[in-house]
């Protein structure tokens, strides 16, 4: 069932963007009703309307996220009346080319575990001062043309947020030549080329029915045969599709170690052109000598060119995103700053390597910031940390308040946020230490 075909919809979990695109269907013509699944499970006994409500649902579609628990009542009353399901991702596809939102507009949507935000940023570096450029991550969404930048509200990586920056680009009158998209748990279909940065550290969703990396996988069936998918350890010929990979040299794009270039092999463009040749790049940052860099680095070269946009005319001075294991100085102190929504404890191997190579005086602070982030840091793994790397760090900071109670250890002190731990790192360190801010928070 095709939302085309559908006079009436429900639209689950408002929490996610369920309002976004009821939104968007009702001015389709559609007769919409949102409901919220969570509320649900706790109040179905008690609550009469809501057992009304299932009792009387009459549905042509149910469109739901890809994370929604399937032991939600909501979703076994709609499967026992044989209504129909479509995901966000779908739904949001089918709105944007009902609508013909992307006309004469680029469209790169990148999705994974791991490095998301930064490919996403990589990839606005290239395209820098040649084109007008529309990129919506979970740190910043911004229009960007060689003439201004216009910062839009904030806004989470949810599918439906596609259609939410598109509807605020449209009353700004801004007219992208190319739309960078950051989504979560998998491609929409949306756009020109589609990115999978990683299906490392994957997880459980969907109340624990779901590996998240097999959705994101099963998620490139969005794209038909239409579009280039880029993504790294997954086989183009394991999804039945053509495309490019990058990374390794029997791929078709790769850096190129120690001679700061990428090199690319018969990579496959948009045209239809099988193109090969090398870019080369100013001095790279040191940070770029790490695996994160480098498979950021290869998989926004190898969307930008999968575009179909020459070689030349990429911007080829690059540098580490704010907040993604980027290097900057701190009152005389070296800050590794690798906190973000994304970060995961198992950076500490590759972010303290690098800290030691400036200086053995190093400074700690982990932890989580804000309950807003998916994926939080637990009690467990914080003491592991401690326990196995005290040795390295003269003090650790750990941040959250909650914590205090929970963690033991020498040199281990607490702070209420990250700009506390900062401050304190600063204050008990000598210019020249480094200080490693590996922090779970929104960013």
């Amino acid at each position: 069932m095709t939302i085309k075909k559908s006079s009436r919809i429900l639209v689950l979990d408002p929490i996610h963007g369920a309002d976004v695109i009821a939104e968007e269907l009702e001015e389709l013509g559609k007769e919409v009703e949102i409901f919220n699944p969570y509320q649900t499970l706790r109040k179905f006994d008690q609550n009469a309307s809501q057992q009304t409500f299932f009792k009387g649902l009459n549905y042509d579609l149910v469109i739901a996220p890809v994370h929604l628990n399937p032991n939600f009542e909501i979703v076994k009353q709609a499967l026992k009346n044989d209504i129909p399901f479509m995901s966000h991702h779908e739904a949001v596809r089918e709105i944007a080319t009902i609508k013909n939102l992307f006309d004469d507009i680029k469209v790169v949507e990148v999705t994974g575990t791991i490095g998301k935000t930064s490919v996403c940023e990589l990839i606005c570096q290239l395209l820098k001062n040649k084109f007008k450029v529309l990129s919506h991550t979970s740190s910043v969404t911004r229009f960007t043309s060689p003439e201004d930048t216009v910062i839009f509200p904030k806004l989470g990586g949810t599918p439906a947020n596609v259609l939410k920056v598109m509807e605020i680009a449209s009353e700004k009158n801004l007219k992208p030549d190319i739309a960078v998209f950051e989504i979560s748990l998998g491609l929409t279909g949306i756009g020109d080329v589609g990115v999978i940065t990683s299906l490392k550290e994957d997880y459980r969703i969907a109340g624990g029915t779901k590996d998240a990396s097999a959705v994101k996988k099963a998620s490139i069936k969005n794209y038909g045969d239409r579009s280039i998918v880029v993504h790294p350890g997954l086989l183009i010929s394991d999804v039945n599709m053509s495309g490019n990979t990058f990374g390794d040299k029997d791929k078709t794009l790769w850096i190129e170690e120690y001679e700061n270039k990428v090199v690319f092999n018969r990579l496959k463009t948009i045209n239809g052109d099988f193109i090969n040749g090398e870019i080369a790049f100013k001095p790279f940052d040191s940070f770029f000598d790490t695996e994160y860099y480098r498979n950021s680095l290869e998989a926004a070269c190898c969307t930008v060119l999968s575009l179909g946009i020459p070689p030349k005319e990429l911007n080829s001075t690059i540098s580490a995103v704010g907040g993604r294991m980027k290097l900057e100085k701190l009152k005389g102190r070296f800050l590794i700053d690798n906190s973000n929504s994304g970060t995961k404890l198992k950076f500490l191997d590759e972010v303290t390597e690098m800290a030691r190579r400036i200086s053995e005086k190093m400074i700690l602070i982990v932890g989580e910031e804000s309950g807003y982030v998916c994926e939080g840091v637990s009690a467990e793994e914080l003491q592991k940390v401690v326990e196995q790397r005290a040795s390295d760090f003269v003090e650790m900071l750990i941040v959250g308040e909650e914590f205090k109670s929970k963690i033991k250890g020498k040199n281990v002190f607490f702070s209420a946020n990250l700009d506390a731990a900062l401050e304190k790192a600063v204050n008990d360190s000598e210019k020249g230490s480094v200080i490693v801010s590996n922090v779970k928070t929104w960013r």
